[in-house]
């Protein structure tokens, strides 16, 4: 198989693989003051300061959660209170994770303001000061969009909000790891694991300094009460060899993703919707002029290719690609999109194999589409 499809989740490193069999034997629980709870213990704080070390924060800033979307929704209910209309700025593209938690926040009662980008889902800074208001308890922006790729100048974005003493949450799920490992200077940041090689199902919400956040679960003191329940030690210690190796590898090269477009390029009536400047290194969101993208993503599998439509979290749904909608395309060209991600592990000649299968598949999916046409008129 040819596995494009990393912006989902990439496979388990080995070494992640390796650190989380090491940790499995620390049966112990990590709150517990016997000898098997402090090694717990001990193998958690580890991987908390390999991860805070690579991150460029303080290990006690980064608290373990189950991965992006609980940090995502921790982040916003935790910082927003509706009651009396506080509200949140967040872009129309972001992860639905984000989008949808603040559409809750609004249906009780939160202002919300979406903040507007350009074509290719940048957002201008100065946009950012110009849509804070006296009632804006936050301001949400991903560092890079999980279906375009298009990255964020967070840093600037995150000068003006301290200027207006607002906090500034920062989506990181899907820069962590490629851009680098050293976090953008957000107030809250959410990271995980299983895109960078660790495993699924932990990640952390890292936050800055004194910044405020109301917990969302209770009943623990574990993760200093803002995200109580037993921690995950061997998932922690997966994580933090996942980050270890990420770091070392440094940021990703653009060569294959071009390699790529330059042979989809080719096929008539392709469509680049990601940014050629200023995307995540790995990243590439394609159309095929008549085809939706489910349609070539169920193709593309019978050949042993793995792509998809843009967020796994949205995949099945039917519905039109909310980013593209919100830089203005139409319905049709909404639901054609095809998101090709690659990682460390894909090589030059896997993406040559992938861009003579695509052109195949689009090939024989149109020559289907005329001949149905056909017979329509007969």
């Amino acid at each position: 198989m040819i596995y494009l499809d990393h912006n989902a989740t990439a496979p388990l490193a080995e070494a992640s693989r390796e650190a989380m069999l090491d940790a499995l034997d620390l049966f112990g629980n990590p709150s517990s003051a016997y000898a098997g709870g402090r090694a717990a213990r001990a193998a958690l704080e580890s991987a908390r300061r390999t991860i805070a070390d690579c991150a460029a924060v303080e290990p006690r800033e980064i608290f373990f959660t189950s991965g992006g979307t609980e940090s995502n929704n921790a982040a916003i209910f935790g910082s927003v209170d509706p009651v009396g209309g506080y509200g949140v700025a967040v872009a129309p593209i972001e992860h639905s994770s984000v989008v949808e938690a603040a559409r809750e926040l609004e249906r009780r009662g939160a202002a919300m303001v979406w903040l507007a980008t350009d074509r290719h889902g940048r957002i201008d800074p100065s946009a950012v000061a110009t849509s804070i208001g006296a009632r804006t308890a936050l301001v949400s922006v991903g560092w890079a969009n999980n279906e375009i790729g298009t990255v964020q100048d967070v840093d600037a974005i995150a000068a003006i909000c301290r200027e207006r003493k607002v906090p500034l949450h920062c989506d990181a799920v899907q820069g962590f790891g490629r851009i680098s490992c050293r976090l953008p200077d957000a107030d809250l940041t959410s990271i995980t694991a299983h895109k960078i090689g660790g495993p699924k199902g932990i990640g952390a919400l890292v936050r800055r300094g004194k910044t405020r956040l109301r917990p969302l679960l209770f009943g623990g003191a574990q993760e200093r009460g803002v995200r109580p329940g037993t921690e995950n030690v061997a998932a922690a210690c997966g994580f933090a060899a996942a980050v270890a190796l990420a770091e070392s590898r440094g940021r990703w090269a653009e060569d294959l993703r071009e390699r790529l477009w330059r042979g989809i390029a080719e096929i008539r009536g392709a469509t680049r919707y990601s940014p050629a400047e200023g995307c995540l290194p790995n990243t590439l969101l394609a159309g095929f002029a008549g085809l939706r993208g489910e349609s070539v993503v169920a193709a593309l599998d019978l050949e042993r290719v793995a792509v998809s439509v843009g967020s796994a979290c949205s995949a099945g749904s039917g519905e039109p690609s909310h980013v593209l909608r919100a830089l203005g395309h139409d319905d049709e060209s909404s639901r054609g999109g095809v998101r090709f991600s690659t990682g460390y592990t894909t090589t030059a000649a896997e993406i040559d194999r992938a861009v003579a299968i695509v052109h195949k598949v689009v090939d024989r999916m149109r020559s289907v589409d005329r001949l149905g046409q056909a017979e329509a008129r007969r």
